[in-house]
């Protein structure tokens, strides 16, 4: 009788996310998708202080004593925590967490001393950088560990989820072009596109139901830090555009839309904003919408550019350093870029140009369409397990 022989046991990894939760945040979905597109190929464990996931093949591991405040003092003990549930039995610990252990790295945001040491522009900024740090206890520990965490051990490999976001972190702390990675954020295709489950929504249907005049071209900026997503500067570009051209705000909180809906008013431009509010999901303001304006002032990769892209809107884009996954737009000439976010006859000349211009609308769509499905999760997944395989071979 043959003797079957069992297949190989899944490798062991240990996910480090403090909130496993897809509605916590971006870096918090971008784990939890992850953990989802990997779960065939890897027996996982998630180590976390809060999770509302349960899904099959994943071992949610729990931090029993928490504290919340002070923050500084939280991280350290996360990740004290985390190093003692996985010094051993795992083939790889991947880190989306401020920690001095895990095998892979993956950054979500700019690192804290590039914030406030490298990015300072003159010598006497630098000199109050310094004097900032010597004196506070939170400074000093949250740069500590993120110096243990970008240690140039030669063995961990660090991922960073845009191009210019892992040229920084290099510049920043010496990492060899050898142990840095690239993996952005995906988008749930199944989810963006429409289906049996999520029929088409009819434009006219969208803008009634928000608002909207009919014969519109409809700006959308959606997001909840109307500051930070370029308002200001979209609010100006405003009348020098059409007067057809309105724009759609969607997200904020009540007292944020209030402040805007008034400076709106101030600068005469009442009737040709629509604040939106919060809404359950976005289907109704893309269906709604001409055109996404996201003239960011500060991001990394923005997940609201590829559900756009999907819905089949086109998208005006900052460009680096403003949004620091431009340069993978851009190569892909998927977006009209603008230079300066600040300028509003940028913004409005981009705006302008797809507006009057169907063939430069559809030129851009089908490259966008492109994009999308480069960036569906199962390919961006499949990135992060070459880097796994990469690695164990290393290792091995």
């Amino acid at each position: 009788m043959t003797r079957q022989t069992p297949p190989d046991p899944k490798p062991k990894l240990a996910l480090l996310s403090r909130r496993f939760s897809k509605s916590a945040g971006g870096a918090e979905n971008y784990a939890v998708n992850l953990a989802q597109h990997l779960v065939a190929q890897f027996d996982i464990h998630v180590f976390c202080e809060h999770s509302d996931i349960a899904l099959a093949g994943i071992t949610v591991h729990r931090m029993r004593r928490t504290i919340k405040r002070p923050r500084w003092l939280a991280l350290w003990l996360f990740a004290w925590w985390s190093w003692r549930q996985t010094r051993r039995g795992y083939a790889i610990v991947h880190s989306h967490e401020n920690t001095w252990h895990g095998n892979v790295q993956t950054v979500h945001v700019r690192p804290m001393r590039y914030n406030l040491l490298v990015a300072a522009q003159s010598p006497l900024s630098k000199a109050l950088a310094y004097l900032k740090i010597v004196t506070s206890v939170r400074l000093l520990a949250h740069l500590l560990l993120e110096r243990l965490r970008f240690r140039n051990d030669g063995e961990r490999l660090v991922v960073a989820v845009a191009p210019a976001l892992g040229e920084l972190i290099a510049s920043t702390f010496g990492i060899p072009p050898a142990h840095l990675r690239l993996v952005p954020p995906g988008i749930n295709l199944p989810d963006a596109l429409p289906s049996a489950k999520r029929p088409v929504i009819d434009q006219a249907d969208a803008r009634a139901a928000l608002g909207l005049a009919q014969g519109a071209w409809v700006l959308l900026l959606l997001g909840h830090n109307f500051e930070k997503k370029g308002l200001a500067a979209v609010l100006r570009s405003l009348p020098l555009l059409p007067a057809d051209v309105v724009l759609l705000v969607v997200g904020g909180n009540a007292a944020q839309v209030d402040t805007w809906r008034a400076r709106c008013a101030q600068q005469g431009l009442g009737q040709r904003v629509v604040f939106a509010g919060t809404l359950p999901d976005s289907t109704h303001a893309f269906a709604a919408a001409d055109c996404l304006v996201h003239a960011t002032l500060d991001d990394m990769f923005p997940l609201v550019v590829l559900e756009a892209m999907a819905a089949k809107v086109p998208v005006v884009l900052s460009v680096a350093p403003y949004c620091l996954a431009s340069p993978l737009v851009q190569a892909a000439q998927a977006a009209s870029m603008v230079q300066d976010p600040h300028d509003e006859k940028e913004i409005a000349h981009a705006v302008d140009a797809l507006r009057a211009d169907g063939l430069l609308r559809e030129a851009q769509l089908a490259r966008a369409t492109g994009f999308v499905h480069d960036h569906a999760w199962p390919q961006v997944a499949a990135q992060q397990a070459l880097i796994y395989q990469q690695w164990l071979a290393a290792k091995a």
